[in-house]
């Protein structure tokens, strides 16, 4: 079989200058849709989009909203730390290949564009986390992201705790917190299902690189108890909450353990595949759990490439609004419970203010729901729409901006599923 992968590879290899490039005689895999990719020095392999990016969106008006969600954090007790997630490309730039520039893509500028967006978050006080230096890892040692997947394997989750672990224990009030003490066990290899993988295969005759990482189980030997369950919605009790997506957030990279075991802290964590920078902090901080138990630090890892901005101003509306704790006007409402849609009355509130309305439909099945603002004239309508992946919380939390000056006099809630018991409706200030 040697033998004959062998001959394979030379017969490509003379047949066309590309597969002679290629150390598994992989050809056409830039031309897919999804993954198309660049094959790199050993066995690593990086998409098109995004790894190839230059430049990744992240505005002085977006600094401002995570500046603004951080201190509404800090009121109730909770420090933000932001990792900003780089590419593999940004962690991995010594594998990339000659066809990488082709694209258009310098490691070098791209590393710049990136530590440009970690300076305008820490101008703002924010702390952040360099993730993209934490990845790098020595020639020798395991790489921090799988070769042909896009999520980090166990040694790099290793390495952004380490990272993590040393902004917080830099912060004031880390001292003063009670620790424990946490033990990670190696459990042996695993192989992951990877799509991204999968795909690739398809355009190589050689067997690529396996999705195989090292795993590792985490426990606590001393300290107070756990967070019940070991879950972000498990009612609080952590310290520390992860939120993030399937890149780090994968249980078989152990990041919150890795987290534990650096700052003796609790550690929960909550990603949701596909979910973007919003879709895990936006299930959590609209919780009970959260409302309930909020931890001392709240670690939000974004990837650079998934734009804040993408959904103008109404998430990080939501989010602020759900950090803070100025929801304090609560509305008059008509529902009937089982019903799909509640009617609240705005008169009382200042048209010169501004609010953002929580609507809570004390059902975990809503997915989705509409907001028709009406001021007699006109009706204005907004919505907000919870992914597939999210846990739903049956709680949103939406931005009375872009109404008339007069303001408006009633807003009819419109939801994807029946209501629960005892709904309501709270104006919070802004």
């Amino acid at each position: 079989m040697t033998l004959i992968r062998t001959l394979i590879a030379v017969l490509l290899a003379a047949a066309t200058p590309l597969a002679a490039q290629s150390t598994y005689s992989c050809n056409g895999l830039d031309a897919q849709q999804k993954f198309a990719a660049v094959e790199g020095t050993e066995g690593v392999f990086y998409r098109v989009t995004p790894d190839l990016h230059m430049f990744n969106s992240f505005s002085e008006v977006t600094a401002d909203r995570v500046a603004a969600l951080s201190k509404a954090l800090a009121t109730q007790g909770t420090t933000l730390i932001f990792v900003a997630l780089p590419t593999k490309s940004l962690a991995m730039p010594d594998q990339l290949p000659q066809a990488a520039r082709d694209y258009g893509f310098d490691a070098s500028l791209a590393a710049t564009v990136y530590l440009e967006q970690i300076k305008k978050l820490q101008e703002r006080g924010v702390a952040v986390v360099d993730a993209r230096l934490a990845l790098r890892a020595a020639k020798d040692a395991t790489p921090s992201f799988f070769p042909t997947d896009h999520r980090l394997t166990s040694a790099g989750a290793d390495r952004e705790a380490r990272a993590i672990a040393g902004i917080i224990a830099a912060t004031p009030d880390y001292a003063a917190l009670p620790k424990g003490r946490f033990e990670v066990t190696a459990a042996g290899p695993a192989i992951l299902e990877s799509a991204m993988r999968s795909a690739l295969q398809r355009h190589c005759l050689l067997p690529l690189p396996l999705a195989q990482t090292d795993t590792f189980t985490a426990g606590k030997l001393q300290g107070s108890a756990a967070n019940s369950g070991n879950s972000i919605f498990g009612g609080g009790g952590a310290r520390v909450a992860v939120v993030g997506t399937e890149i780090d957030g994968d249980p078989v990279a152990n990041l919150s353990g890795f987290i534990a075991k650096y700052t003796s802290l609790d550690t929960v964590q909550y990603a949701v595949t596909g979910g973007g920078g919003f879709d895990a902090i936006t299930s959590y901080l609209t919780s009970a759990s959260f409302q309930q138990g909020r931890p001392a630090y709240l670690v939000w890892s974004v990837p650079i490439h998934d734009s804040l901005a993408n959904y103008g101003d109404q998430p990080f509306a939501e989010l602020t609004a759900a950090a803070g704790d100025t929801c304090r006007v609560p509305l008059p409402v008509m529902a009937n419970p089982g019903g799909n849609s509640i009617v609240a009355d705005l008169s009382q509130l200042d048209p010169g203010q501004s609010y953002t309305l929580l609507v809570d439909t004390n059902s975990t099945s809503v997915s989705a729901a509409r907001f028709d603002f009406s001021s007699g004239a006109q009706v204005i309508s907004k919505a907000i729409y919870r992914s597939k992946g999210q846990v739903k919380t049956g709680r949103f939390f939406m931005s009375m901006s872009g109404l008339p000056p007069e303001g408006a006099r009633t807003v009819e809630v419109q939801l994807d599923a029946a209501l629960g018991g005892n709904p309501s409706v709270t104006a919070c200030f802004n």
